[in-house]
């Protein structure tokens, strides 16, 4: 029984590595701010299928200098998986938003969880919000019609 859980808890972190096997660790990153909702920040759509755009829409009257879109697991004691996809300072006004976006090419390096973080100016710690959980699939050719 004790052999089963340990093998079990090696095999979890395992699958949580191989989710989000991050290419290029940031471990000086700022912690971000969690929000768990907000009007202010607005992902469009979520990857469930790629290739895919990801757009992070944030209220122009924060001044948003950089939007980051990290992925990594769901749940609780795992933000050491977390990893940055891309960054993009290159915003596009739309209406009262200012859009950031993410071209998601591959599920190879995404987990069940996207984290836009916003950086504002005037603030060390990025904003942040989640999306998901979800299952990033590959696009196949029969699913391009």
């Amino acid at each position: 029984m004790h052999i089963t859980a340990s093998l079990f808890l090696v095999l979890m972190a395992c699958s949580l590595y191989a989710q989000t096997s991050c290419p290029t660790p940031d471990h000086s990153a700022p912690i971000p701010l969690a929000l768990v909702s907000s009007p202010l920040i607005r992902v469009r759509p979520p990857p469930l299928k790629v290739p895919a755009h990801v757009h992070v829409d944030v209220k122009a009257t924060l001044k948003p200098s950089r939007v980051e879109l990290w992925t990594g697991p769901t749940g609780t004691g795992v933000a050491e998986f977390y990893c940055r996809l891309a960054s993009d300072d290159h915003p596009v006004l739309v209406g009262k938003y200012m859009r950031f976006s993410f071209a998601i090419t591959s599920c190879k390096h995404v987990g069940m969880r996207l984290e836009p973080r916003v950086f504002v100016g005037g603030k060390k710690q990025p904003l942040s919000v989640y999306e998901g959980p979800f299952e990033c699939r590959e696009r196949t050719d029969h699913n391009h019609k």
